[in-house]
C-alpha cells in the first residue's frame, strides 16, 4: 500500500516546529524531504489520492458487504493463529489485534481514508508505525522488482523474447515501489521534524477525553472486552445507566463527528 504524511497535519505543529532538535538535525531533515520531493513525492502523492478515491467508490458500490466479508476473513485468520499460539497472553494479543483489523476497517470505510495514508488526530503518532511497515513492504518489492528485471535482461540477451512482458511489467512495478519508498521517505522525515509537537497534542487529547468523557469511554471499552466479537452500537447504548453517562456519550460522539468534518475539508 501507499503512504503519505497528510499536509494539513503539519500545519498544527508549524509555529513549533523543530522543538527538540537541534538546528542542524532540523536542516538535515529539509535537506532529505527537499531530495524526496524532487524525486516526485509531491506529485505522486497526487496518484496515491485518486487511487484512494477510486478504491472506496468501488468497494461500496461492487461490494456493499464487504465489512461483513472482512468480518469472516479476519475470523478465519485469526482461528488459524489461534491454533498455533502457545500461551494465553499470545491467544489474547491475537483477540485483541483482531478487533483492533475490524474496528479499524469500519474507519476507513466510514470516513473514506486508509489509516495508512492519514493521521489520526486523536492519534496522531501511530501513523510512524504504518509508514515504516509499508516502506518495508514496498522495499522487499523493489528488491525482487530488481532480481526479476536482472534476470529477464540476461534471457533476452539470450534469445527468449517471451520474457519481454514480464520485464516491463516488472520496471513498471518497480517504478511504483520505488516512488512508494520515496513518499514514505519523505512522510516519515515531516513526521520526525514534529514529532515532539505531536506526542504533546496526543497525551493532551487522552487527558482531555479522560476527563470529560472517562465514564463513556468506560462503557465503550467494558462492552469491546467483553466478547470476541465487535459489539454493535445498539448494544453499546444499551450499557448506559445513568443521565450523566448518556450525556457523555453523545457529547463524545457530537465531538468526533465534528473533528471528522473539519478534518475532510482540510484534506481536499
Amino acid at each position: 500500500m501507499l503512504i503519505f504524511f497528510s499536509k494539513y497535519v503539519i500545519i498544527y505543529a508549524v509555529q513549533e516546529e523543530g522543538v527538540g532538535m537541534t538546528k542542524k538535525e532540523r536542516e538535515a531533515y529539509n535537506k532529505k524531504i527537499k531530495l524526496y520531493e524532487a524525486l516526485g513525492a509531491e506529485k505522486f502523492q497526487k496518484v496515491v489520492f485518486q487511487v484512494e478515491k477510486i478504491k472506496f467508490r468501488i468497494l461500496k458500490k461492487v461490494f456493499p458487504n464487504f465489512i461483513k466479508l472482512y468480518d469472516k476473513y479476519c475470523d478465519f485468520n485469526l482461528k488459524i493463529c489461534l491454533k498455533k499460539a502457545k500461551t494465553k497472553e499470545e491467544k489474547d494479543q491475537l483477540k485483541e489485534n483482531t478487533k483492533f483489523a475490524k474496528m479499524a476497517m469500519r474507519k476507513e470505510l466510514n470516513q473514506e481514508k486508509n489509516r495508512n495514508y492519514h493521521v489520526d488526530n486523536n492519534r496522531p503518532t501511530e501513523i510512524i508505525k504504518y509508514l515504516e511497515w509499508n516502506k518495508s513492504v514496498h522495499t522487499n518489492g523493489l528488491i525482487k522488482n530488481i532480481v526479476l528485471i536482472i534476470l529477464s535482461t540476461v534471457g533476452l540477451s539470450f534469445g527468449l523474447t517471451w520474457l519481454i512482458p514480464l520485464l516491463a511489467y516488472e520496471m513498471i512495478s518497480g517504478t511504483i515501489n520505488f516512488e512508494c519508498i520515496n513518499i514514505q521517505n519523505c512522510s516519515i522525515c515531516k513526521y520526525k521534524k514534529c514529532e515532539s509537537v505531536l506526542r504533546k497534542r496526543e497525551a493532551k487529547k487522552i487527558s482531555h477525553d479522560i476527563d470529560s468523557y472517562k465514564d463513556a469511554e468506560r462503557i465503550v471499552q467494558s462492552a469491546i472486552d467483553k466478547s470476541d466479537n465487535l459489539p454493535s452500537f445498539t448494544e453499546i447504548i444499551g450499557m448506559i445507566k445513568t443521565k450523566e453517562e448518556l450525556r457523555q456519550m453523545k457529547e463524545m460522539l457530537l465531538e468526533n463527528q465534528e473533528l471528522r468534518k473539519h478534518e475532510n475539508v482540510r484534506g481536499k
